[in-house]
């Protein structure tokens, strides 16, 4: 059977039919795949029942995968998984007031993920395992053309400019306690500029609202004030696809030139597991 690509908003996203991720993919149906994730950057795979280790594998046709800095959000059993839940490892669902289950809840927050590493991961593949039935939507944002259609004014004002964006940064969103100090010093901050040249001579917009403290040169009020322009002007929905997830979806996005939210849900009480394996990066965001 040949894969069938359906484009799901005018910029960005599209459903992929016709393939199955619980099995070896063909050479040139990854060909296709890969160029779809590129053309629409937000691939969805429905109806996929796949375990942990099938998406470890399927994940590795694009790449090295990531390991996360936090062990306790990490499978205990598979370290590639990523798990982004409100249900705790005896299968419970975590107290609101809780530091993990508090840190879940940053997904709230516009972001692209790991840009507070030197080199950024190239994607991520989410599988979703339970979802809920009130909010819970992640929503995409395309920066190629959030970049390509920002006024000339608002692009001069930050041609040259570089944000510090930081792991630790992004825990005092909801006031959590320091992490340990050897995790810690894994994780100093780094500089990305806030334009992202690509190989191919585009250009994007590289904003990341959940890990970006502070741009550089500016003061902390004129800071916060454009990084606020910045993520309004990005997220207007004529940038945005929202995915309104269904049991067993597989879905895929490029880091490097998208960014994305969670909408909020009745976190202490609807359960929401997703397993999540990211892509490494290959290169550094360039100015």
């Amino acid at each position: 059977m040949s894969i069938r690509v359906k484009r799901l908003h005018p910029l960005i996203g599209a459903e992929v039919t016709g393939v199955n991720l619980s099995e070896p993919i063909k050479q040139d149906t990854l060909a296709s795949l890969k160029a779809a994730w590129e053309e629409y950057g937000v691939i969805s795979f429905p109806g996929q029942l796949i375990t942990d280790e099938q998406q470890v594998v399927f994940s590795r046709n694009f790449g090295d995968l990531e390991i996360f800095p936090q062990a306790d959000n990490r499978s205990a059993q598979i370290p590639e998984i990523f798990r982004i839940t409100n249900v705790a490892a005896d299968d419970q669902i975590r107290p609101i007031n809780t530091s993990s289950a508090l840190y879940s809840t940053l997904i709230w927050v516009w972001h692209t993920d790991s840009s507070y590493r030197p080199v950024p991961s190239k994607g991520a593949v989410l599988n979703a395992i339970e979802v809920v039935k009130n909010g819970g939507d992640t929503l995409f944002a395309n920066m190629y053309a959030a970049y390509e259609q920002m006024p000339s004014a608002l692009k001069n004002r930050i041609t040259g400019l570089k944000a510090r964006h930081s792991f630790l940064y992004s825990r005092t969103l909801r006031k959590l306690p320091p992490l340990e100090q050897p995790v810690a010093d894994t994780l100093p901050p780094v500089d990305h500029p806030l334009v992202r040249h690509h190989p191919d001579g585009r250009k994007s917009l590289y904003v990341s609202a959940t890990y970006m403290e502070q741009i550089i040169g500016l003061s902390k009020r004129e800071s916060q004030q454009l990084i606020h322009e910045l993520m309004t002007w990005a997220t207007q929905d004529r940038f945005v696809y929202r995915h309104r997830w269904q049991p067993h979806d597989v879905l895929m996005w490029d880091n490097r030139w998208t960014i994305h939210v969670v909408t909020p849900f009745n976190h202490g009480v609807e359960r929401r597991v997703m397993h999540r394996t990211t892509i490494t990066g290959s290169e550094p965001v360039r100015g």
